[in-house]
């Protein structure tokens, strides 16, 4: 049970800092590529940004937590971490104007929800392709010290 409980303590810690690390990019980027007017708007309800920035960390961030689970299929996992990752991302983001919502720009709206689920694959791929290479160095290396300590035995 404590070693539950300490992983997803660090599922939550690790999502609170994805998410302040986006947030912090977001407006070094903003500060960067001159777009004082969306630096402004976060500037001016700071708190409420960055609390909703950590919010999203933690909606993302400690949903991965089912990848530890063996019973439950690959996909219902991916499908489980996208729809808690954009429960909280959309409620967060259309409350705080990052996505604005006008009916009469259903189209517009639609669009930005086919980007968010595009940046949410390339970033599921990549840390997926990061985790599976670092598997296969793993087990790369567990077969060199198995076939060392075979050698060893003879």
């Amino acid at each position: 049970m404590k070693q539950q409980i300490r992983l997803i303590v660090k599922f939550l810690f690790w999502g609170i800092s994805w998410g302040c690390t986006f947030f912090v990019c977001y407006c070094l980027c903003c500060h960067a590529f001159g777009a004082e007017a969306a630096l402004s708007t976060i500037l001016n309800d700071f708190v409420k940004h960055a609390i909703g920035c950590i919010l999203v960390g933690i909606g993302f961030g400690t949903t991965p937590i089912v990848y530890v689970s063996r019973r439950i299929p690959m996909g219902a996992k991916v499908f489980i971490h996208f729809a808690v990752g954009m429960g909280v991302f959309y409620p967060v983001a259309l409350n705080l104007g990052w996505i604005p919502f006008h009916p009469s720009q259903l189209l517009r709206t639609m669009l930005q929800f086919l980007l968010s689920c595009g940046i949410f694959a390339v970033i599921w791929g990549c840390f997926h392709l990061y985790y599976r290479n670092d598997a296969k160095k793993i087990n790369h290396r567990l077969k060199e010290l198995e076939q060392l300590h075979a050698d060893k035995d003879k």
